[in-house]
Order: C-alpha cells, then sequence, then structure tokens
C-alpha cells in the first residue's frame, strides 16, 4: 500500500517570489504521521543551528492533519510551526476548521514558507497556482477584515484566509495567526508573519481527498462521532472550558493577581454559569470547528449590543484578564478577549503581560498612569487601553510586547519576580504549586510554559495525592508528553480524549484506514517519541540546555497564600529530583540528544 492522502509540499521563498511543489514518500508519512510530527521533521530538516527568528532564514510550516477533509470528525486541524520569536524556541501551534480541509484539496500535506517579501504580500495558492499579490491595501485591517476583503476581491465566499493583525504587523512577540475565526495564538508566530510581511495566506482549492478504505473509516468515524456526543465531552458542549473556573476556584488552584494568591472572590462573577444565569442581560452563542460535533465555542455578549460583538468564553482567555487580573467584571473581560482577537493578540501572554504591569507599577517600576487609567489589580478599565498600547508598540506597550521576560530584563529593579514563564512564555492559568507533575511538566516542556503539550495539571487533578513517588511522576509526564505529541500529529481535537477506549490501537487502526500505511499501537508511540526526540533536538541546536527547564522563582520563593493549599511551594530539590528522574527514564526509552 501507498500513501492515500495529499502529499505534496509546497516550498516558498518570499524573497525571490518563488514557489516549488515537490511529493514527499511514503517514508516521511509511516515516520511522521503528519500536523505537528511532520512540521517538525519538516523544520528539523531546515533549522541547525542558531538563527534569528524574525530572519528570513526562519521558515513557516504549515502541515495539514491527516484526518483534514475526512469523514473523522474533529479532526480539520493542522500545524503551524515556526522558531518563536519570544522564546528564541521551537514554537509549534495548532488551528483548525475550513482553511485546514482546503489546504488538502490543493494537494498539500504541507508549506514551507521562508525569505522575506519586498512589501507586504498575500500568498494566494488556488489550486495548483501560486501567486505573490500585493496586500499593501490591507495594512492595518485585522485578520476577519482581511478575509473579508479577499473574499470580495476574489468574488468567492468559500475562499480560506489565514491572517495577521495589526499585532503581527508591529512585531509584538506574542502575535497570533488566524484563520476561520480560529487563533494559532502562542509563541508569536504572527510577528514572524509581520517580519516576512506576509499578510495572509489564501487558499481555494476543489481537489478531491482519498481516504485508503473508505469503509472502514465511515465505521471508525461514526463510532467517534457517537462518543463525541455523549458524556465524555458533555462539559464542553454545555458550558465550554470556562467551566474550569468553578472547579479551580473551589480547589484552591486558580492564580490570581499575577500568581500571588490561589483564589479569587471575584471568579464567580466572570463564571458561564453566571451569564447563563443572566439570561435577560446576556445571549449566548455557540460555535465550533468545521466537522466537529463537539461545539464547544461558547460565546456571550449584553443583548442591547451587536451579537457580532460577542467574545468566546474560553478558560484560558477569562483567567488571563479575569483572574489574573484582579477583575471580576465580566463584560471588561470579554471586551478584553475581543479586543485580542481584533488586533491579533495571545489572550494568554497579553493577560499575564498586563498583570506583571500592575504588580511592577504597586513596586514603583513602571508609572500607574502608563495607560491612562489606573495601573493597579482589579482596574478593568485600564484593560483596553493596555491591550491597544501592546499591539501598537506605544509605551509601556512596546516593552510589555516582547514579553514579561524580556520586559523584566528591561526593567531590572527586581522586576524577574513578577515574571510568571518558562523560558519566556507565559504561565497558563492552573497553580503549579498545588500540581506537581503539572510543574514538572511545565519546566520540561519544550515550547516553553504550555499546558496542552502534556496535560500533567490532568493527572494531579484527577489524583490530588501527595504519596506518588518521583519514578510516578516522571513517567505520567512523559506519557502526557508523548500522548500530546501522538494526539498533535493526527491533529485530533484533544477535547475527544476521553472518547477513546484504547486511544493509541484506536488511533493507529484510524490512520491505517485513511491513510493506507500499517501502523499499529506500538508504532503511534514510536512515532510520537521520534517526534518528541526532534523537537529537543531542535531546541539544543538553538542554545537550549536542561538548566532552562525550571520554573519562575516565585513558585520556589512564595508559598501560596490562600485557600486549600495554603503554605505549599515548589521545592527546588524535588524538582531537581524529578527533573534527573524524567531525564534518566527519557535515555532509556532511546532519547537520542544527551542530556544532563
Amino acid at each position: 500500500m501507498t500513501y492515500a492522502g495529499p502529499r505534496d509540499l509546497l516550498e516558498v521563498d518570499l524573497s525571490a517570489r518563488s514557489a516549488r511543489r515537490v511529493a514527499l514518500g511514503d517514508d516521511v508519512f509511516a515516520d511522521a504521521l503528519g500536523g505537528v510530527g511532520l512540521a517538525v521533521r519538516l523544520l528539523d530538516e531546515r533549522v541547525r543551528g542558531p538563527l534569528d527568528p524574525l530572519g528570513p532564514e526562519n521558515p513557516i510550516v504549515f502541515a495539514a492533519g491527516p484526518f483534514a477533509s475526512t469523514p473523522v470528525p474533529a479532526a480539520n486541524k493542522h500545524a503551524l510551526a515556526t522558531i518563536s520569536p519570544l522564546t528564541g524556541l521551537l514554537n509549534e501551534g495548532l488551528s483548525s476548521s475550513h482553511f485546514s480541509a482546503v489546504l488538502r484539496r490543493c494537494g498539500l500535506a504541507a508549506i514551507v514558507i521562508t525569505g522575506t517579501a519586498e512589501r507586504w504580500t498575500t500568498l494566494a495558492i488556488d489550486g495548483d497556482q501560486v501567486r505573490f499579490e500585493d496586500a499593501s491595501d490591507l495594512v492595518g485591517f485585522s485578520a476577519r477584515e482581511t478575509t473579508k476583503a479577499l473574499r470580495e476581491g476574489y468574488g468567492d465566499r468559500s475562499l480560506r484566509v489565514c491572517a495577521i493583525g495589526t499585532a503581527g504587523e508591529r512585531g509584538v512577540r506574542f502575535a497570533a495567526v488566524e484563520n476561520d475565526g480560529r487563533q494559532a495564538g502562542r509563541g508569536g508566530t504572527g510577528a514572524v508573519f509581520g517580519a516576512k510581511r506576509l499578510k495572509a495566506v489564501a487558499l481555494r482549492g476543489r481537489g478531491e481527498v482519498l481516504v485508503a478504505d473508505p469503509v472502514a473509516t465511515a465505521v471508525l468515524s461514526a463510532r467517534l462521532r457517537e462518543r463525541a456526543l455523549g458524556p465524555k465531552t458533555a462539559k464542553y458542549r454545555v458550558l465550554g472550558t470556562s467551566a474550569n473556573l468553578r472547579v479551580l476556584q473551589r480547589m484552591g488552584q486558580l492564580p490570581t493577581r499575577n500568581f500571588t494568591a490561589a483564589t479569587f472572590a471575584g471568579a464567580e462573577n466572570v463564571t458561564p454559569e453566571r451569564a447563563r444565569e443572566s439570561k435577560g442581560t446576556y445571549l449566548e452563542l455557540r460555535a465550533g470547528c468545521a466537522g466537529c460535533p463537539v461545539q464547544c465555542e461558547h460565546l456571550y455578549v449584553r443583548k442591547e449590543r451587536d451579537r457580532r460583538a460577542a467574545a468566546a468564553s474560553e478558560y484560558e482567555s477569562v483567567w488571563a484578564f479575569g483572574p489574573n487580573c484582579g477583575v471580576d467584571d465580566l463584560d471588561a473581560v470579554l471586551d478584553a478577549v475581543a479586543r485580542c482577537d481584533v488586533l491579533g493578540l495571545d489572550t494568554i501572554s497579553t493577560g499575564s503581560a498586563i498583570a506583571f504591569a500592575m504588580e511592577c507599577a504597586e513596586h514603583g517600576l513602571v508609572p500607574r498612569d502608563a495607560f491612562g487609567p489606573m495601573l493597579r489589580f482589579g482596574n478593568a478599565a485600564v484593560l483596553l487601553p493596555a491591550i491597544d498600547a501592546i499591539a501598537e508598540r506605544r509605551g509601556l506597550g512596546n516593552l510589555l510586547a516582547d514579553g514579561v521576560r524580556a520586559a523584566a530584563h528591561a526593567l531590572g529593579g527586581g522586576a524577574e519576580r513578577f515574571a510568571m514563564h518558562c523560558k519566556g512564555l507565559e504561565l497558563p492559568g492552573y497553580e503549579p504549586r498545588a500540581l506537581p507533575t503539572y510543574a514538572l511538566g511545565l519546566a520540561t516542556c519544550t515550547r516553553g510554559a504550555c499546558h496542552n503539550r502534556a496535560a500533567t495539571y490532568d493527572r494531579d487533578l484527577r489524583d490530588p495525592s501527595a504519596a506518588r513517588d518521583d519514578d510516578a511522576r516522571a513517567r505520567d509526564a512523559i506519557a502526557a508528553e508523548d500522548r500530546a505529541v501522538a494526539w498533535d500529529s493526527l491533529v485530533l481535537c484533544k477535547f475527544v480524549r476521553d472518547c477513546f477506549e484504547d486511544f493509541e490501537t484506536e488511533a493507529a487502526a484510524l490512520w491505517s484506514a485513511v491513510g493506507g500505511l500499517s501502523l499499529d499501537g506500538d508504532g503511534l508511540r514510536a512515532a510520537a517519541q521520534r517526534t518528541w526526540e526532534r523537537k529537543r533536538a531542535i531546541n539544543a541546536r538553538l542554545g537550549w540546555t536542561p538548566a532552562d527547564d525550571t520554573l519562575p522563582e516565585r513558585l520556589f520563593a512564595e508559598p501560596i497564600a490562600d485557600g486549600p493549599n495554603a503554605g505549599r511551594r515548589v521545592e527546588p530539590d524535588a524538582l531537581a529530583s524529578l527533573r534527573a528522574t524524567y531525564e534518566t527514564l527519557r535515555r532509556e526509552a532511546g532519547t537520542a540528544l544527551p542530556v544532563g
């Protein structure tokens, strides 16, 4: 059997305004599967040493998920990878919906973009044709405005567009890339687009996407779809990810005011439950990715306002501008999320940057009136002015636009104590001092502080016992990392993770039915490990060392101040012991890179 799906790689050089199409062999798909696995392999072949993330040599890689544009549900997704201007290390994000499907309908498994255009450019891919179109008139447009303008220009509403907003154009190091209302948000890929003067990638493709075994694919897909409509995904269908707010508040694991507390008195005011209970005040809308039965996105807007102003109540975004900034005004939080979407900003890093600035102002390191309204925890009025200043790189916003690590270094005066990041990527909304396995996962994650590349917090939440030893925690962290790589290479939505009885075996059977090459559970695990090894090897060539696998000083030095976990902190010796066990187990598993 040969690989049945689209297999072409499109290599684009913006400097030379050239493109060439080459077919990838069966061995590539057998090795990397697709999605993140394929993107990381393509980067590994091209990033052989240190480089400037904002220079022309930094590749941007789109890699289609192997199930996109097939009957497989919750799988119209793609990976978007580059070297992060925020961390200086590998950054691989995920996005989804129709863009992912049309990428494969263009006959493409992946796109690699290098070089820098002389002027703002839209890369237009129309089936087999590639054009470099002037995008000067689109500068200053949001991603959605860009999409609308390109569709009108083409006279085709089915055109699929991936674009950046003002933040990417201005080089904000945590600028996002958007397609179909979905963001590849973390790590600043939008800034890499901006440095290349690449405003948008527009796709139009109507080719057929073949599957190797249509009957087996239909049976397996129907089974997954049925499970995805059942109780295993009810949380996401009914309330969405912001249901976590009440849970983490109750458990005393809700980071508050830049991780100075673990409970938030105003948490209830920003929950989706509160918005839903206020039916006379808020309108709730539902959305989701193309071909996904879960439809997890819950958007809210005051009934007297235009429904187009509705913003998604996603946990990480609401946490970033709510508890982390001490703000309990739901309207202000949703407006902040919506403004980030318009400007093209990662909500986690933006909220974290503002919380960092609030604490710096509290200690006299930055002016309290830097954004007009007082820069202090709990002041909802400062959120939008601060977001605008960051996106426009204006005043203090210019400093924050480089991320909290760089901002703290520039400020000095002890500001490093308030910079909550790992390897330069700002922390998401879970309390590591109360979640030991998660603390290890954050420290070792190749992307930086990312909860999606190793859901080790889930293991701690399910089993809060402190009795597990280093070996058990390290094995849990490794298993979570490798399984996340497998998910991200198949680019299945992680919200259906509990819909498999035996993920590796069932997912491998699905890949074989769709792709036509033989894969079993052991093969899926091996492919994930290879990809993880490539991730670390890329980072090592970029300057990473094991000493970088650590956590913010606050988590070591300052115990949790309140709630049921008061007094807990990350013990430096305990984390060091966990990391040593983790590295030993990684070496025993065959990691190609020598580590300390």
